[in-house]
């Protein structure tokens, strides 16, 4: 009898480690860069729901909370040795990247993760949908498009300019890109480029959006040379743009948790387009050039925006 029990209390001591080693192995580090950024904090929210759903446990650390956020970090990642670090935000990537050793990455809300050092056990979702996908929406809304210019910094953006010239030329659209060394540059290359495009595009260039200033340079320049302006995010709506297409920040969080689950099922390195988008129309900016749309296109349209501010 008292052999059976022992056996008993080893069987469950058993389940026990287990389940503590199930626990360690799924935990997560979550570094965001900024967590009193609206779209940092939203998709943190997002993705910790879906871990809680699926029993996963998380650890939290925030740069903007810590003097010594670096060094604070290395000793977390030693500390809890996460299954895997999910970074929030260009700055959390940096210096989870460098710390991570071989843990498994994740990362969102990155700008332009092209120019990122991603290792194989790398993983992301874009901050922005693939350009296949704008462009096709472009199209979509403006058929009489031909020629659209953007300005970009070389040693940022470059990779996602030749796949958005690759993927526009597919759709019958040159790209008229030209490069800027920085914030000095825009309006030469603005005066230079306007007359030559149907449209200007804005892309998350951090030197061509590198303030205030670059960006309404960039508006006022358009308006005046009467040239409609697409942007990746709807916050360039209210500076004029005709046309925002972003990615959905909730979907983005939800999205990450989703690929964090299935790490082991995907390809080493993957990195996925956001899974939704919000399209926002300026029916105001519009009207004011004259610009002819597909009015069919409307029904794709999650909020159109006219002259009046409460619309």
């Amino acid at each position: 009898m008292k052999i059976i029990n022992f056996c008993k209390a080893l069987i469950l001591l058993a389940v026990f480690f287990v389940s503590v080693g199930f626990a360690e192995s799924s935990k997560v580090l979550i570094v965001n860069s900024d967590n009193t950024v609206y779209r940092y904090e939203k998709i943190a929210t997002e993705f910790k729901k879906v871990l809680q759903q699926n029993g996963y446990q998380w650890v939290e650390f925030n740069l903007d909370r810590h003097a010594n956020a670096e060094e604070e970090l290395k000793q977390l990642i030693q500390q809890e040795n996460p299954a895997f670090i999910y970074s929030i935000g260009t700055k959390a990537y940096s210096l989870a990247h460098i710390h991570a050793h071989s843990r498994k990455l994740l990362f969102s809300a990155v700008i332009n993760w092209r120019r990122l050092d991603i290792g194989e056990g790398t993983y992301g979702v874009a901050n922005e949908l693939s350009s296949a996908q704008e462009i096709s929406l472009l199209r979509y809304f403006f058929p009489t498009i031909k020629k659209i210019g953007l300005l970009y910094n070389d040693k940022f953006s470059r990779e996602y300019v030749e796949t958005i010239k690759k993927d526009a030329l597919s759709l019958g659209i040159d790209i008229i890109a030209q490069t800027v060394n920085d914030q000095q540059d825009i309006d030469e290359a603005l005066n230079e480029l306007l007359p030559k495009i149907d449209m200007f595009w804005i892309i998350s260039d951090p030197i061509v959006l590198s303030s205030k200033e670059s960006v309404q340079q960039i508006f006022q320049s358009a308006q005046q040379q009467n040239k409609p302006v697409y942007a990746y995010s709807d916050v360039f709506i209210e500076h004029g743009a005709v046309l925002a297409i972003s990615a959905d920040i909730a979907t983005i969080g939800r999205q990450s948790a989703n690929l964090a689950m299935m790490m082991d099922k995907v390809p080493a390195g993957t990195v996925q387009a956001p899974a939704g988008s919000t399209i926002t129309l300026n029916k105001c900016a519009l009207d004011a050039l004259q610009l002819k749309f597909n009015q069919d296109a409307l029904d794709s349209v999650n909020k159109i925006v006219g002259c009046d501010k409460n619309d």
